[in-house]
């Protein structure tokens, strides 16, 4: 039973009565092309204790992709995976994420930013569901919302991804979400999301890091599995800003921090400047590495000098 994405599609079974181990084969078809897969149940009296699934092996190959957006992967403790999709029969990379099982959030989720993603060709899918790289075992359930009525914050918006549908619906998987406080998602953190899809349209290509911090966890709560999650207390963006146009310079960065709670909006909207830092100031504060494959393209030296820019001295930002 079921519709939509693979995830949500459901097998309900029961014991198996007879003497005999008994297989079901499932098909999917589509017209165009089919799949299959076997599964075997054991004779009644003769179930095997399950052994669990391990934690899928983290993405190795992503440390030489040396895709500009992605941050240092040296801790341990986090699962490293990327998620791709296909388009008019090229594949892109949607995006890559620094995943702690202890919190069952991502830390970091890192993703190119440009007009061809946000290009509008289908609507907001809202396709929640495991994330299928994990499974239902490992991944955050974000049917129905969290316990303590928190929002399932996106950290990679599902409106920057607009080209098609696989793009789309693999911003609601969960690790692409957070527990977020209603307010803070739908006030300070969308006007900052459509900030950075306004730069971002406006430019070549725009790196970006979105984040959050759970050091310190302003409490936990519970997915839809009653799994628990830690609730962050900070988010955070990183961008490197591309644009071989640009009379200001081809290359800016900016970092924006913000502590997870309710802002209020001014007369002339949230005041972003209070908020913004250098690279290299979020780096102190996050504990993170951005951008590490950003001086094999502009050299030591420039990328030193992006990294320590202070954003309100800039007119790209504002």
């Amino acid at each position: 039973s079921g519709t939509g994405n693979k995830s949500n599609v459901i097998l309900s079974y029961q014991v198996n009565a007879s003497e005999n181990a008994r297989k079901l084969t499932i098909v999917l078809d589509n017209g165009l092309k089919w799949v299959s897969c076997t599964v075997e149940q054991a004779a009644s009296g003769q179930q095997p204790e399950p052994e669990p699934d391990p934690l899928p092996q983290p993405d190795t190959d992503l440390t030489r992709t040396g895709w500009l957006e992605l941050p240092a992967m040296d801790d341990k403790e986090l699962g490293y995976y990327s998620h791709s999709f296909e388009m008019k029969g090229k594949t892109y990379r949607n995006y890559s994420f620094g995943w702690s099982q202890k919190d069952l959030v991502a830390l970091w989720v890192a993703y190119p930013l440009c007009s061809m993603f946000t290009n509008k060709t289908v609507g907001r899918t809202d396709a929640w569901a495991y994330d299928p790289i994990l499974g239902q075992e490992y991944s955050s359930a974000p049917f129905g919302g969290y316990g303590g009525s928190y929002a399932r914050g996106h950290q990679l918006p599902s409106a920057d991804r607009l080209c098609c549908k696989d793009a789309n619906v693999q911003t609601f998987y969960g690790t692409n979400l957070t527990p977020q406080l209603n307010g803070h998602n739908e006030g300070i953190w969308q006007a900052l999301e459509d900030k950075v899809r306004t730069i971002a349209n406006n430019s070549d290509t725009t790196y970006v890091v979105t984040g959050c911090m759970v050091r310190n966890p302003i409490g936990t709560t519970t997915d839809s599995d009653g799994k628990k999650m830690s609730v962050p207390s900070h988010y955070f963006k990183a961008l490197l800003r591309y644009s071989k146009a640009s009379t200001l310079g081809q290359w800016s960065a900016a970092g924006f921090y913000l502590e997870h709670r309710n802002y209020s909006k001014g007369s002339s909207g949230y005041d972003f400047k209070a908020v913004s830092m250098s690279i290299d100031e979020l780096e102190e504060k996050t504990g993170l590495d951005f951008f590490v494959n950003l001086p094999a393209k502009v050299g030591e030296e420039t990328a030193a000098r992006l990294e320590a820019q202070n954003p309100e001295n800039s007119s790209v930002w504002w």
